[in-house]
């Protein structure tokens, strides 16, 4: 699977609708959170996988260590799987909405 930084997500959002899995703690989700994200902790993840998406599902977290372990319990189950390999305080440098 492919890694790639906010920078990217945000030009691919751009162009097409696309899902985003954010794989941080629920303190930290509450902090602040991508605009539609879907919210699964990455230690729930084998038990609570995300429907499939109709385009790749873009996995990140704080800083891509615990997203790098998402995408590829997700890319074993066969699903089409973008690592966010980059710091979560670059999300909305990078033009992408941060709610919460």
């Amino acid at each position: 699977y492919p890694a790639k930084d906010f920078a990217a997500l945000a030009q691919a959002r751009a162009h097409v609708p696309a899902t985003v899995l954010d794989v941080r703690q629920d303190d930290e989700w509450r902090e602040g959170h991508l605009e539609n994200a879907v919210h699964v902790p990455v230690q729930h993840l084998p038990a609570r996988m995300p429907p499939p998406t109709a385009g790749p599902l873009w996995v990140h977290c704080a800083s891509g260590y615990r997203a790098a372990v998402a995408a590829s319990l997700l890319d074993a189950a066969g699903r089409d799987v973008v690592l966010v390999d980059d710091e979560w305080r670059r999300a909305a440098d990078a033009g992408l909405r941060v709610v919460g």
